[in-house]
């Protein structure tokens, strides 16, 4: 392969994660909503790329359970459904209260008190009324436990539905008092990783992931209406 051919590849790879990351963004973000036609020509000018990297993008966004491909109807933004969040959320119950218990035994030290700054910056975030950081806090607090987890296979599955995780948090971004209840549930789990309890980890874990559930599957219409 010549000097010109490698540019061009990687200039066709550059462009094929810029559609998938793009389109990703809007839909975890709600820009595109449940049940939206994705028109492949007006994704191309929205992008300013061209139709290869918008259906490459469409079909990895269908693996992740973002996009539905529907034959002769194109593609659709996936919805939100009960049966979705109960799936997802059945998944996390499982494996993060695995990866709390994990992390207990596997955790170096530095990893302790990465988790305890993520957790301050929650806080401030809170306090400020920052409800962007918040969010993203409230993420990178669950991923440090999942990666310090230091399970391969358990870390995998989890990527492959963070994106939808992100996608229904993101419907409660304005409910103060989720966020406030968010905040004392992730207190209390990190005062048993501090102490490698292991157990009271996996316990609290569980209780935060089946709340959240439960939350979630409560105001699913009172959510999607906002949309």
């Amino acid at each position: 392969m010549d000097i010109y051919s490698i540019d061009a590849y990687k200039n066709e790879i550059s462009k094929k994660a810029f559609a998938y990351e793009e389109i990703k963004r809007k839909i975890i973000n709600n820009e595109l909503k449940p049940g939206q036609v994705l028109n492949e020509r007006d994704l191309c000018d929205m992008l300013n790329v061209s139709r290869t990297p918008v259906r490459e993008a469409l079909l990895k966004l269908s693996n992740d359970g973002l996009v539905n491909i529907m034959q002769n109807r194109g593609a659709l933004v996936s919805n939100i459904t009960y049966e979705m969040i109960t799936e997802i959320y059945d998944v996390r119950w499982a494996l993060e209260s695995l990866a709390a218990r994990l992390f207990c035994e596997y955790a170096l030290d530095e990893e302790i008190k990465k988790l305890g700054d993520t957790l301050e910056n929650l806080k401030h975030s809170k306090e400020s009324g920052d409800i962007e950081e918040f969010v993203k806090e409230d993420r990178k607090f669950h991923n440090i436990i999942i990666e310090g987890a230091r399970n391969k296979k358990l870390i995998s599955i989890m990527e492959g539905i963070n994106s939808q995780v992100e996608r229904i948090t993101n419907l409660t971004k304005k409910d103060e008092k989720r966020s406030e209840t968010t905040l004392i549930h992730h207190e209390n789990l990190f005062s048993q990783i501090q102490q490698r309890n292991k157990e009271e980890a996996e316990k609290f874990m569980k209780y935060h992931i089946a709340e959240s559930k439960d939350y979630h599957l409560g105001n699913l219409n009172h959510l999607l209406a906002r949309l």
